[in-house]
């Protein structure tokens, strides 16, 4: 591992706990809550398809798109496997379980995604990192505010942000473990994997438990996630701008 990986390693984990922190430094109201995670929900599904999706197709072609689908149903899977009498409902438990499960194992790919780049080169590490940072922070803010939600408890929802971070090491971790075996034709696949993963927690997580609350705004705070990240590219992107 290269002298540098830990501190780098340390920062992505450490911005998902900040996003927890945004939310337990004071007391929130059930209308600014939904409002975040609203955000949230429109971020994410805008950094999976204006950012993930094309860089997934842009570095392994056609022949990794399959693996899009492969993270999807991986999801599903999970999903299914979690809770499989739940009838959907309602907006508890349950439903949290899935989006938290859906956001660790992303992490967990992010963790092996981020360590991959710099194995391959340490520019494109640096820019898969500064992409990684961008979006730790709303991630961490979408889960601590879902589990504050859920269950009034800070410290639950902190523990749930800062977990993000623990599985992203978890990832790195497991990519040093596995460096041995591994070839560099097989990054692409790890990044439609995570695009995957993400368009699930996106689109069947977060939005449909945004149809179910139909609270006043929500569509709008939702709409306000997609365009702030629209024009961040706008203003920001200049050249080619890869994500974990």
């Amino acid at each position: 591992m290269q002298p540098f990986i830990p501190l780098v390693l340390l920062m992505a984990a450490v911005a998902s706990s900040i996003g927890g922190l945004l939310l337990c430094v004071r007391a929130w109201s059930e209308k600014s809550l939904f409002a975040m995670i609203s955000v949230g929900a429109g971020l994410l599904l805008a950094i999976t398809l204006t950012e993930m999706l094309p860089h997934t197709l842009q570095e392994g072609g056609g022949r990794v798109m399959p693996f899009v689908l492969v993270g999807f149903s991986l999801l599903f899977l999970l999903d299914w496997l979690s809770h499989p009498g739940d009838t959907g409902s309602g907006t508890g438990a349950a439903s949290v379980i899935g989006v938290l499960s859906g956001f660790l194992l992303h992490a967990y790919v992010e963790g092996l995604s981020l360590v991959a780049s710099f194995w391959l080169d340490r520019q494109l590490g640096w820019s898969v990192l500064l992409a990684m940072l961008l979006h730790k922070v709303p991630d961490g803010v979408v889960v601590a505010s879902l589990l504050l939600a859920v269950t009034r408890s800070r410290v639950k929802a902190l523990w749930g942000a800062t977990g993000l971070g623990l599985a992203t090491l978890a990832g790195a971790f497991s990519f040093q473990l596995a460096e041995p075996f591994l070839r560099k034709e097989w990054f692409p696949v790890l990044m439609a994997l995570t695009t995957g993963v993400f368009l699930y927690v996106a689109a069947t997580h977060l939005i449909p438990y945004l149809l179910r609350e139909r609270k006043e705004g929500l569509g709008l705070w939702f709409l306000a996630g997609m365009a702030a990240y629209l024009l961040f590219l706008s203003l920001f992107h200049h050249g080619p701008h890869l994500h974990a």
